[in-house]
């Protein structure tokens, strides 16, 4: 998700001190004093930095499909890092085939308990694998409703109402210290690209595409609802209108980002901001 005499020194330091400055403004963390520390879970946490990094979610999140790949979260870190010389430290829990139900239940396990509450930056990706158990379903034109999407109704109340107790989890977990918490949406809830039209015909993306919008806007509502800051990747990896071909973003079985796709994720994150965190001017 890089000999001078004493006035090329000097002016190198005022080009790196204004590209710092631009930096931590696109950002939007500049600005406050340091808070005193609080102790929750695994580790200090602080509003100043050093931060902790934790992603939740499913395999997108875990790095499955890519193998090599450098995770999105790896580079949002690095990014961050970058703009504002403050260390984070990143904790990956991910898990490939996780449902929303099952990362609500994993936020009562005592590990993950202490590693969300003592994260400064949380990134969440759950969802798509609530709707796999209905693809069947839509595939045989079975699903019903005017638009073809009604056999994916209660699964996507489902999700609503387990996203909205993820996100208050995370708050009681926090305990109310200055958390960036980062809730990102899908390109395709299915397999999408080359490999989608190959597997499902080019008829049934427009059908997983508009599921696809209603996912997102349900994970957007909540996120809204719950002051966590939506990040669109719909838009990074199909473009404006919904038609661009995201086949290169995607790892070759479709489904998983690429390493493009990562870099992808990555950059819409930090686009995001840090906002509540702070540094130091």
């Amino acid at each position: 998700m890089p000999p001078a005499d004493s006035t090329t020194r000097r002016w190198g330091a005022l080009t790196a001190v204004t590209l710092g400055c631009a930096a931590l403004v696109l950002l939007g963390i500049t600005g406050s004093e340091p808070t005193t520390p609080a102790s929750h879970g695994a580790r200090p946490s602080s509003n100043v930095g050093p931060w902790y990094l934790v992603g939740l979610g499913d395999s997108i999140t875990s790095g499955a499909g890519c193998p090599g790949c450098t995770n999105f979260l790896d580079l949002y870190a690095r990014d961050i890092t970058g703009a504002t010389a403050v260390p984070v430290g990143v904790t990956n829990l991910g898990v490939p085939g996780w449902t929303s139900t099952d990362l609500l239940t994993s936020l009562s396990d005592p590990t993950t308990v202490g590693t969300v509450g003592a994260a400064d930056i949380v990134t969440v990706d759950i969802g798509a694998n609530d709707f796999l158990p209905m693809l069947e379903t839509a595939l045989s034109g079975q699903c019903g409703g005017a638009d073809g999407l009604s056999c994916f109704d209660s699964a996507l109340g489902t999700l609503h109402d387990n996203l909205t107790a993820i996100l208050d989890r995370i708050r009681e977990l926090r305990g109310g210290r200055p958390t960036a918490v980062r809730v990102t949406g899908y390109w395709n809830v299915f397999l999408d690209g080359h490999v989608a039209d190959a597997t499902y015909g080019v008829l049934f993306q427009r059908t997983s595409g508009a599921l696809t919008q209603r996912v997102n806007a349900t994970i957007q509502s909540v996120a809204t609802a719950e002051e966590a800051t939506y990040v669109d990747l719909y838009t990074p990896f199909k473009g404006p209108d919904g038609d661009d071909d995201d086949t290169p973003l995607l790892a070759p079985d479709g489904d998983h980002p690429s390493q493009g796709g990562h870099q992808e994720i990555a950059e819409a994150l930090i686009a995001a901001g840090l906002a509540p965190l702070r540094v130091r001017r």
